[in-house]
């Protein structure tokens, strides 16, 4: 399915282009599959839940046959283990997830530039392209101090969002895989339910210290 070329021919500013992207999101609620590759063969792999909340907030809870596996919460730029594995790479997967969905965020002293197709921000450290026609995120690298990762975009969707205005009849368009490459791994996120602004529960993006259990459970 192809996005509609909403802005194909439209020269927009960078307020303009995250003014469009970003609509009214403040926050997502997304059930998706994580795939994981090394060195292109198959890794790992995991349903999960995944919370994405303004400013810096994401969680990941992974299920294995329907089972919890795993509870991660990305604060700061920090990724804490609740439950389940440690994994540097993982660490290093989820704290670029937010900014991958995000992607609008952070960019405070973003310089773009323009070509035929796409437009490109570009920050200390990062570059993402942007579909020129339909804003949509094509791709993103960021440089570490571990080298440079790599994020890929593709199969866009339509959601239909009455509350929102960027597009014909509310119509939200977002890439549904996301491909987070990191060294020798590569996570495949494919999104199979997508829910905006959703309500979170009490203990959603809290550490166990901040958990405050009611008298009687």
């Amino acid at each position: 399915m192809a996005a509609p070329p909403l802005y194909r021919d439209r020269d927009l500013s960078l307020d303009e282009i995250i003014t469009l992207s970003r609509g009214n999101i403040h926050s997502l609620k997304t059930v998706v599959d994580i795939n994981v590759e090394k060195d292109n063969r198959h890794y790992s792999s995991a349903a999960a839940s995944v919370l994405i909340k303004k400013p810096g907030l994401l969680q990941i809870r992974l299920y294995k046959f329907g089972m919890p596996v795993g509870n991660y919460l990305v604060r700061d730029k920090i990724m804490h283990v609740l439950s389940g594995r440690r994994n540097e790479k993982f660490r290093e997967f989820g704290r670029e997830l937010y900014y991958s969905v995000f992607w609008w965020e952070g960019l405070e002293n973003a310089v773009l530039r323009r070509n035929a197709s796409e437009y490109i921000i570009r920050t200390e450290g990062k570059e993402i392209r942007l579909d020129r026609a339909t804003l949509l995120p094509e791709r993103q690298e960021i440089v570490t101090e571990r080298g440079t990762i790599h994020i890929l975009y593709d199969e866009p969707r339509k959601k239909n969002v009455p509350s929102l205005q960027d597009g014909p009849e509310g119509d939200f368009w977002y890439q549904s895989v996301i491909k987070i490459e990191i060294g020798a791994f590569r996570f495949t996120v494919t999104v199979e339910k997508l829910y905006m602004n959703p309500l979170f529960k009490e203990n959603d993006f809290k550490l166990p210290e901040e958990i405050v259990e009611t008298k009687g459970s």
